[in-house]
């Protein structure tokens, strides 16, 4: 049962009225106009949500929804799915499915849930269990109806973010935040893209907060479009003081949440005699301090490994230096603050650094302290240089990040609590693939090459992934489906590592393909553009909304040179074209003389959100690269001499 205090019964019963109302004029299954089914794949009917904070300690949480799934890229949010843990009870849950004419075809509770040990999704301690179950039903359009309760123990864990519209493919009839508190309560929260400010009363010495979205159409998906994230409605929200496992803080500020995490952390890098007998061995013949640096992270790498530990506040708080060093594996945040007590021992200060990791992770919001991350790292610092350091990764070189925690805001832990930092970034300068084909192709249309490709900096992350884990046939079979090329045979496959701030990455290989160019009478046909960069093919688009956001940053050199057959020479015109934009530029030259034809292809791209105005620009660049990379040339064989 959901218990409410008496003095917040009746603000229950209000908006338990207001639901009532709203049911009684649109059925849970009744007929949906269509500005809200346009475009979408879910229809929210009813989204409610209501937190009431009863102290910095304790707070209950009940949801309640009714959604209709119009077609299958509606059915994720048809999986009925809730967890719970050390400081998440989970009281009642039930829900309904109901068939497109409002029949109810199953009802289910708790105890009809799976229960998931998440361990079993390959992360090893954890006492987060998640409840689980599918209807798989798929006769169109379906609702569910869901209500579940929870107790909350310690606000550090409040829900840190409401988002009425979870994606561009959902519509929302009515989707509501109610927040009740202690009117001395200092909640924090912040709107974004919301069009009406929280709704604030008071009553019986409680602050209600709420706020609501109605009749919110689906948005039409966009080629490139910037991230959902950065444009849908959305609530930012987090206690102002807290209380969680006896450790006391609060999120007015990131120095705030840094002494808080300062608590957790205290006393919790102090390493054993053994590891600091063994920090000096391996530094104190060295006189650079990066090298020191280098040495100490190759010491974790090869001495430790990731394993995730999530129990009760540990999921913040790392197991200490000692136990990692002993046990010889940690989490990301056990991991960081072993490097740190390493640093320390070797003269050389570091921190922890927490981070909010993935390619595709949206931006944290420096304006508003609340706990935006699910990552640490560490970083030392040496004079004037920063050297970033992934604990979690056995293969990264020291000073490098990859493209999950690179070029992005992040918290650093220190002596004054904690203040924001931005990880490298990375360029077209270091982002770059230069690849060197030379080779022939004879007159049965056979080809022989030698291929040659430099990969640095965000470029070799993927390659350099499949040299650490993939076998060698593997990679083979991979590099023949990338060619793209029938009859294909790759040999001499051999690489060579550069690691440092910037990685880099040699690759070399011989790739043979018979009947690679096709004869026809006196022609013969091939696409040379298999070497080049491969860009998609974009259509316009009337009246865009969106502005688009191109990822990352980066420059493709290729450089191809075939000699071919004896007496063949190109017919029509070779491949040549070129465009900039303040988004990127293309240009690509070819030439032939002495029976060798010579492409060189330049790519480069700028990370970046742009306005939608300037689309049709980045259809044109793309469309050239695509146009010319995917052009078929001519040769033509010259007709025999005419005999004396």
């Amino acid at each position: 049962m959901h218990l409410i205090p008496p003095g917040k019964l009746r603000c229950l019963l209000a908006a338990c009225l207001l639901w009532h109302s709203v049911s009684a004029q649109e059925p849970m299954t009744g007929p949906l106009p269509d500005s809200l089914t346009k475009g979408a794949g879910m229809v929210k009917r009813m989204d409610l949500t209501e937190i009431d904070i009863e102290s910095p300690r304790k707070a209950r949480i009940h949801h309640q929804y009714v959604y209709t799934i119009l077609n299958s890229t509606g059915d994720p949010w048809s999986a009925i799915s809730t967890f719970y843990d050390k400081f998440h009870d989970l009281g009642n849950v039930s829900a309904t499915l109901y068939d497109a004419g409002g029949k109810v075809v199953k009802k289910i509770k708790k105890s009809d849930l799976e229960d998931w040990n998440i361990e079993g999704l390959g992360i090893f301690m954890m006492d987060i269990r998640v409840k689980y179950y599918r209807f798989g039903y798929h006769a169109y359009p379906y609702t569910i109806s869901f209500e579940e309760d929870m107790t909350l123990s310690g606000l550090f864990g409040l829900q840190p973010q409401w988002m009425p519209q979870p994606s561009s493919l959902v519509s929302v009839v009515s989707s509501r935040l109610v927040i009740r508190a202690p009117a001395d309560y200092p909640l924090q929260y912040k709107e974004y893209h919301f069009p009406d400010p929280v709704a604030v009363t008071e009553k019986k010495g409680d602050k209600i907060y709420s706020w609501q979205i109605t009749n919110l159409p689906a948005v039409k998906s966009e080629p490139y479009a910037a991230d959902w994230y950065g444009r849908e409605p959305r609530i930012n929200l987090a206690p102002g003081s807290f209380e969680v496992d006896g450790f006391k803080g609060s999120c007015y500020s990131w120095a705030d949440l840094g002494r808080f995490m300062d608590e957790l952390y205290k006393g919790r890098a102090q390493l054993p005699e053994e590891a600091r007998r063994k920090v000096h061995a391996l530094v104190d013949g060295l006189s650079d301090d990066h090298a020191k640096i280098r040495a100490l992270y190759g010491f974790l790498q090869q001495n430790t490994h990731y394993v995730g530990i999530e129990l009760g506040i540990g999921g913040w708080q790392p197991y200490d230096a000692n136990y990692v060093y002993t046990r010889k594996y940690g989490d990301c945040k056990a991991l960081a603050n072993y490097m740190v007590a390493l640093l320390k021992e070797a003269g050389i200060r570091g921190c922890s650094v927490l981070i909010r990791s993935g390619a595709e992770a949206p931006p944290i919001d420096t304006g508003f302290a609340c706990t935006q991350f699910n990552h640490v790292i560490a970083v030392a610092f040496t004079g004037k240089d920063s050297v970033w350091l992934e604990c979690t990764s056995s293969t990264l070189p020291a000073g490098y990040l990859s493209s999950l925690t690179a070029d992005r805001d992040a918290l650093l832990l220190d002596e004054n609590g904690a203040h924001v930092i931005h990880t490298p970034a990375y360029g077209v300068r270091e982002n770059r693939l230069i690849r060197v084909v030379k080779g022939s192709i004879d007159d049965k249309g056979d080809l022989q090459v030698t291929m040659q490709t430099d990969y640095s900096g965000l470029e070799q992350d993927g390659p350099a992934s499949l040299v650490n884990r993939a076998s060698k046939k593997d990679r083979l079979d991979l590099q023949r489906q990338l060619l793209g090329l029938a009859n294909c045979t790759i040999s001499d496959l051999a690489d060579s590592a550069s690691p440092g701030a910037v990685p880099a990455l040699r690759e070399t290989m011989t790739v043979s393909a018979g009947q690679y160019a096709t004869v026809a009478g006196n022609r013969l046909l091939f696409t040379p553009g298999i070497f080049m960069r491969k860009m998609p093919r974009l259509q316009e688009l009337a009246n865009r909304q969106s502005d688009f956001e191109l990822k990352a940053s980066v420059e493709e050199a290729d450089s191809i040179a075939l000699q071919l057959p004896a007496g063949w020479t190109p017919e029509g015109n070779l491949l040549n074209g070129s465009l900039s934009s303040p988004f990127g530029s293309y240009r690509v030259r070819s030439s032939f003389a002495n029976g060798v034809l010579t492409i060189a292809c330049d790519y480069r791209q700028y990370k970046g959100i742009y306005p939608a105005a300037e689309y049709p620009r980045l259809v044109r660049l793309f469309n050239l690269a695509h146009r010319e990379a995917d052009r078929e040339l001519v040769l033509l064989k010259a007709p025999p001499s005419a005999g004396p």
